[in-house]
Formats: C-alpha cells, structure tokens, sequence
C-alpha cells in the first residue's frame, strides 16, 4: 500500500477511534464519572486522562520531546515492536491488565478534577493536535521516532496506531 493510502487509512481510523472514545465517554452516567468499577481500577475520568496524556506524549516526542522510557530490554524492545506490535495493531486488542507506563498514567488527583465535558474537549484538542504533529513528521523528518516503553522506537505511522 502507498505512504499515502496507508496515512489516509491511518487518520480515518484514528477520527473513527476518537469519536467513539467520545461516545463512551458520553454514555457515562455523570455519577458514575468518578466511579472506579472495581478496586484498583481507573474511573472513566482517570482513564479518560490517561488517553489525553498518551496523545499528549506522541504529539511532544515526535517532535523531540521526551518519550517513555524502555522499560524491557533492546532487543525484547526490537521483538515486540517487529512481530507483537503488528498483530495487536491487527486485531485491535491488548492485553486487559497491562500495566500503563508512568509516563501516561493518570495523576488521580487531576482526574477527581477532571469533568466529562472538559475530557471530551481536551481529548479533541490533543488527538487532532498528535494527529497533524504525527503526520507532519512523516513527510518533513521521516526518521523521527517515539519511544515507547515496551516496544521501542516507533515511526510516526506506527505512533499515530499505536494511539489510535
């Protein structure tokens, strides 16, 4: 497929995964906001910041900011960003219980603060602002990467995805 195709295909599955993020995130009961389904698990706020701060993180490391920090070694890096990061990607599933890197989670006490309204406009903001940043990368410093904690340095396609 065409670098071109295959950016279209990209943004089009990004819109398409925000905007139904958006509707969950509408579909929570405002009581319910703030509510953690069990113990030791994120409210729908925490988890809604924890996908700003992750959109927030590739938008500032594609453009020479910091990224996570490698969590697992090189070539396990190497590995998992080669051979388990397309199949993830494929099937659109990741491992329920994977621990977040520190990087992207969320600060609780931000997310007691945070209401639906302004998650929703914030995660707006900064996915279409990772999105452009990403793509815009691409074409002018093709070799920039974003470190991820555990599958290494992605290109921006493979950021903008892995986001998604």
């Amino acid at each position: 497929m065409g670098d071109e195709r295959r950016w279209t295909a990209a943004l089009l599955e990004h819109e398409t995964v925000v905007r139904a993020f958006l509707e969950e995130c509408e579909a929570v009961a405002p009581a319910d906001w703030q509510r953690a389904p069990a113990p030791g698990k994120w409210s729908p706020a925490a988890v809604s910041l924890h996908v700003c701060r992750a959109y927030e993180l590739g938008r500032d490391a594609i453009g020479g900011g910091p990224g996570m920090r490698l969590l697992v070694p090189p070539a396990a890096a190497w590995f998992a960003g080669k051979l388990l990061l397309p199949f993830l990607l494929a099937t659109k599933r990741f491992p329920r219980g994977a621990n977040a890197p520190a990087e992207v989670v969320p600060d609780l006490a931000e997310a007691r603060l945070l209401l639906q309204d302004v998650a929703a406009a914030r995660l707006v903001d900064v996915s279409q602002q990772a999105a452009i940043a990403l793509r815009h990368a691409a074409d002018e410093y093709p070799a920039a990467r974003v470190t991820h904690a555990f599958f290494g340095a992605l290109n921006a396609h493979a950021a903008l995805r892995m986001l998604s």
